[in-house]
């Protein structure tokens, strides 16, 4: 097993990989935002994705509206539809991003156990949320809390994000600090981009997790944010022109 095929297979072996959403990851992360049939099945196999798999995923895809595809003689081409597009680009605003979203931090709410929490909002206990600084309070609704940040408890923690999302955190920013991913071959490196890119979506886009990294800087969360994105940064866009020749 080469050094490229262990990576990838350690990235895949993180989780259970639902073909659907690895195919939604690598829409939103294509330089070009459409791809044929031919180079999307080269990438997905290269991660062990089956043909089957493929096509049942991109059958969901098409009825949900979230695909389009039009064809060339025997050669299908995908790609995000108007509204694939839009959600696509509003979501990867968080996973792309270096800094930290709601910069202002997070509060600690007392509230009754029939207040309206704002969105975003994270039930810490039934009267307990936390939520943006920056959040709009219902007056004399809630008591603001300012929680000491120094001295996070591990209960607190697991409160505001699984244990497993954090061992998920930790694995995936010990594989991308791995030497030598940028020099695999563009196969390869397209196919570490998209896993890498894959599990941090899936992280990135749970307001939760940016309640830790902010609330907890030298946690696996934050460390991992500042791993994977450094990653991204440094390595380029999915381009089938560069893995599929």
């Amino acid at each position: 097993m080469t050094a490229a095929d262990a990576l990838i297979d350690d990235l895949c072996n993180l989780e259970p990989i639902k073909t659907w959403s690895l195919i939604v990851t690598l829409f939103g992360d294509l330089s070009d935002h459409h791809i044929t049939g031919k180079e999307l099945g080269l990438l997905m196999g290269h991660v062990g994705i089956k043909t089957e798999a493929i096509r049942v995923a991109l059958h969901r895809l098409r009825k949900d509206g979230w695909i389009v595809s039009t064809k060339s003689g025997r050669e299908v081409t995908y790609s995000l539809s108007d509204v694939g597009l839009a959600e696509t680009r509003a979501a990867y605003e968080d996973v792309y991003r270096r800094d930290v979203k709601y910069p202002q931090g997070w509060k600690l709410l007392l509230t009754k156990s029939d207040y309206a929490a704002p969105d975003p909002a994270i039930r810490i206990e039934r009267s307990l949320l936390l939520v943006p600084v920056e959040a709009v309070l219902l007056d004399g609704a809630a008591l603001g809390l300012q929680a000491d940040t120094d001295h996070i408890p591990d209960w607190f923690s697991d409160r505001i994000v699984p244990s497993q999302t954090l061992v998920l955190a930790q694995k995936l920013c010990e594989i991308a600090e791995r030497p030598g991913i940028g020099d695999l071959s563009p196969l390869s490196l397209a196919a570490v981009r998209l896993l890498l890119l894959h599990y941090w979506r899936k992280i990135a886009l749970r307001n939760s997790s940016w309640a830790h990294i902010s609330m907890i800087p030298q946690g696996p969360l934050a460390q991992c944010h500042h791993r994977v994105t450094q990653v991204m940064a440094d390595l380029p866009r999915l381009d089938p022109a560069a893995f599929a020749n």
